[in-house]
């Protein structure tokens, strides 16, 4: 198995879902599709890596790898939004925080 391949792209993945979210309570459209384009096709290509890795030991009973994947995804996920909430916490100035509705 590619723990580390999957855990990245996991990574990844949720880093992009937290900004999807956080810009879908902005007041820029843009901002969301941009977000929203990342994060859907990274979580795209996350579910078609995990599902290849996990698949056979589904098939086959072996619950401690199918364990094993899911506290990799866990965790990666977990530690890839909380660092992109940081990181926008910072960044998100004007019509981009959260919250903003006015002109």
């Amino acid at each position: 198995m590619d723990w580390v391949l999957i855990a990245v792209v996991a990574f990844v993945q949720n880093m992009a879902f937290t900004w999807s979210s956080r810009s879908r309570a902005s007041g820029d459209p843009n901002y969301h599709r941009y977000a929203a384009v990342l994060s859907n096709g990274i979580w795209f290509v996350c579910q078609v890596l995990i599902m290849k890795q996990i698949w056979t030991s589904i098939q086959g009973g072996d619950w401690l790898t199918v364990l094993i994947a899911g506290v990799v995804y866990t965790i990666a996920t977990t530690e890839g939004s909380v660092l992109m909430m940081r990181v926008l916490i910072k960044k998100e100035k004007g019509k981009q925080r959260i919250g903003h509705y006015g002109p």
